[in-house]
């Protein structure tokens, strides 16, 4: 299953034509908000990996189950770090977020996603890549929405055997080559970040990555689709 950049127009909402935008949620109310943090993830991955894979994969299951796709949130920080650790991974790793200011920022948008019309929202964060969660709006008129009963993690429906570093990696190369460069890995990324010759990126399989992508498309579809069929009935 390739990513195919080419029909992204189709399915993200910033790049919709007016009208197309809002008629493509009238015609299958489902959206899809990619979340994840700016943090350093080695130096051979952007900073921005977490929301850039997560935009991706939406993008591919919207292209194959439907649906509409929203911008990325890079501001999404879930690691709940004490003030001592927002200095150190601020200034160390770059981290330009804190919870405090991302928590209420996500739940705007929400609320703004279900006066659009949608009424099922997925929201994919790309900083745990087996976890998601889908949301239900109580009405079409925009009601505040409401979590809904499909709250998950995908992980434990596909096999993730490797390490979330080579994951990140494979995912990566499998999604956009040319946002990684391999030649950058080198001795002090093994100590910043613990890896092992076990768990090192350089084991990184694209055939994997593709492979856990479709997996989890075919997992979106069996969560998303009775949500639709339960939400427009």
């Amino acid at each position: 299953m390739a990513y195919n950049s080419d029909f992204r127009r189709n399915v993200r909402y910033e790049l919709m034509l007016g009208r197309e935008a809002t008629e493509a949620i009238a015609s299958f109310p489902v959206g899809y908000l990619p979340i994840g943090c700016l943090e350093r993830h080695g130096d051979h991955l952007p900073m921005g990996l977490d929301a850039i894979k997560a935009h991706q994969i939406c993008c591919l299951a919207a292209q194959m189950i439907g649906g509409v796709v929203f911008p990325p949130h890079f501001y999404a920080g879930i690691h709940q770090m004490t003030p001592e650790q927002i200095r150190k991974y601020t200034g160390q790793w770059g981290n330009v977020y804190t919870d405090a200011t991302a928590e209420p920022g996500i739940v705007d948008v929400i609320r703004q996603l279900a006066i659009v019309g949608l009424r099922v929202l997925v929201l994919y964060t790309g900083t745990t890549p087996s976890a998601s969660a889908i949301w239900c709006s109580e009405s079409r008129t925009g009601s505040t929405p409401r979590a809904g009963s499909a709250s998950f993690r995908s992980g434990n429906r596909w096999s993730c055997r490797r390490s979330r570093r080579i994951n990140e990696t494979s995912l990566m190369l499998y999604l956009d080559r040319a946002l990684v460069d391999m030649s950058r890995i080198a001795e002090v990324n093994f100590r910043d970040h613990g890896w092992t010759e076990a768990t090192s990126p350089r084991l990184a399989s694209i055939a994997k990555a593709e492979a856990d992508v479709a997996t989890i498309v075919e997992y979106l579809r069996g969560r998303i689709l009775p949500l639709v069929d339960t939400a427009t009935g």
